[in-house]
């Protein structure tokens, strides 16, 4: 008993440290595209003026051919989301909040291996999903 609960911390110890390095890779990682003019030091002081918050209903993170890599907008029902897509345009990565919040990572062919998420009344579960389909859950 005490070595399954140990393997699901451990598990969701990477799935957090691998999902908190991607959101910070995708917020701080610098582009070569700008929404924004670069501020420039017009007094000479040696400070920016940088704005402090960007406001819209729908951020893209395009690649240089144009496709739409990932994406932080908000689904139909108005809760907001994160997706990151492969080069092929798969889905790879969903984030967000729906009826049950959660996460959800998906292999080269698009498939749920694995779902971690939190129910109506806050309670956790995992799921994950071998290539054969197999199914296990931890509900702790």
């Amino acid at each position: 008993m005490f070595e399954k609960q140990l393997r699901l911390v451990i598990m969701l110890s990477l799935l957090s440290g691998l999902v908190g390095g991607v959101i910070a890779t995708f917020f701080l990682v610098g582009s070569s595209v700008v929404a924004q003019p670069t501020p420039a030091d017009t007094s000479n002081t040696g400070k920016v003026d940088i704005p402090k918050t960007i406001t819209a209903q729908e951020f893209r993170l395009v690649d240089t051919r144009g496709r739409v890599r990932a994406m932080l907008a908000f689904t139909e029902d108005g809760q907001p989301f994160l997706q990151l897509r492969d080069e092929f345009d798969t889905y790879r990565v969903w984030m967000g909040i729906s009826t049950d919040t959660g996460v959800a990572l998906r292999d080269v062919d698009g498939k749920t291996r694995l779902v971690m998420s939190l129910d109506e009344q806050g309670e956790p579960s995992l799921v994950v999903r071998d290539r054969q389909h197999r199914t296990k859950s931890f509900h702790p």
